[in-house]
């Protein structure tokens, strides 16, 4: 089952706060990796620190980035200013590597945010060249389905994929999307080895709110709160051969309101809790096997391998 070091927090997690901000809450809270929004680490270089101010924050807070999330620019879409994503289509492609190129990162997260005109083969062709030059910084490219997106549930997500591709190239599996997009465990548990790039953790309320980009962006539930069933979500993707990068992403007004280090702990403590309730189903599965194996073989002769009377 996953280490818990090896699952990161989406810096989305904890807007309350800036670059430097994140990186002693995280590192804080216990978590070893981060992801990197666009927005914070060019807002960062404003503020006067250098590329090399930021490496020194992360190393001292002995921080890696792993996704550089999200990409929306990658299509030509027209954008309205009061649109949620509109922040995000300031940065272009460069922009992206730009990061890669000083932070790292194992994974590039590109959304179709917004209703374009391509075709599905422009689609395709502008996914390829981007895998292509990802490939040159030994970067995956994900690509993560949004309920009201034309990329809209796993199923289209999957089949993007393996129309596309690439050997770099997978969905990335937020599990809030995952399910209100109309997704069930079951599907998680039919994935291909290598066909997830990247997975957001997080949970879902009991109920839909009306507004599904209001719940999206400040309603998300810690993960073992909500009806999403985390534990068994996290269990699926691990015997599917999903490995990483794994990131907590709790868009949640409740934690905006709180310092950023409390929100951090908060949501480790979180997926800590995920984790054991895993471990922990898993021993009773084994102590049941164990136990029958045991009752089997008082019932039997071991030599003759008969039941004894």
């Amino acid at each position: 089952m996953y280490d818990l070091d090896d699952m990161g927090v989406c810096c989305g997690s904890l807007v309350q706060t800036d670059f430097r901000g994140l990186a002693e809450a995280a590192s804080g809270a216990g978590f070893k990796s981060i992801s990197m929004w666009p927005t914070l680490y060019y807002d960062a270089l404003e503020q006067g620190y250098s590329e090399t101010d930021l490496l020194r924050i992360l190393s001292d807070n002995n921080l890696r980035v792993t996704e550089l999330d999200p990409y929306c620019a990658w299509l030509p879409v027209e954008v309205s200013p009061e649109d949620m994503t509109a922040a995000f289509f300031r940065y272009s492609e460069d922009d992206f590597f730009r990061m890669a190129d000083t932070l790292g990162g194992s994974s590039l997260n590109i959304i179709e945010a917004l209703p374009s005109e391509i075709t599905a083969e422009q689609r395709i062709e502008l996914i390829t060249g981007l895998c292509s030059r990802a490939a040159t910084y030994g970067l995956k490219v994900s690509i993560e389905f949004l309920p009201w997106s034309p990329i809209g549930n796993l199923t289209q997500a999957l089949a993007l994929a393996e129309a596309v591709g690439q050997s770099n190239f997978g969905v990335n599996i937020d599990l809030w999307h995952h399910f209100r997009s109309g997704g069930t465990l079951s599907q998680l548990r039919k994935l291909a080895p290598g066909a997830i790039a990247a997975v957001q953790v997080n949970d879902i309320a009991p109920e839909p709110w009306e507004d599904v980009i209001e719940e999206t962006s400040l309603g998300r539930m810690l993960p073992g709160e909500g009806a999403g069933e985390t534990a068994e979500c996290l269990s699926a993707l691990y015997a599917s051969g999903v490995r990483g990068p794994i990131n907590v992403e709790v868009f949640s007004a409740e934690l905006m309101s709180q310092p950023a280090l409390e929100a951090a702990r908060r949501l480790k403590a979180s997926l800590t809790r995920v984790l054991q309730s895993i471990d922990d189903w898993l021993n009773r599965e084994l102590d049941l096997v164990l136990n029958h194996t045991k009752s089997a073989q008082k019932g039997r002769d071991p030599e003759k391998g008969v039941v004894r009377d």
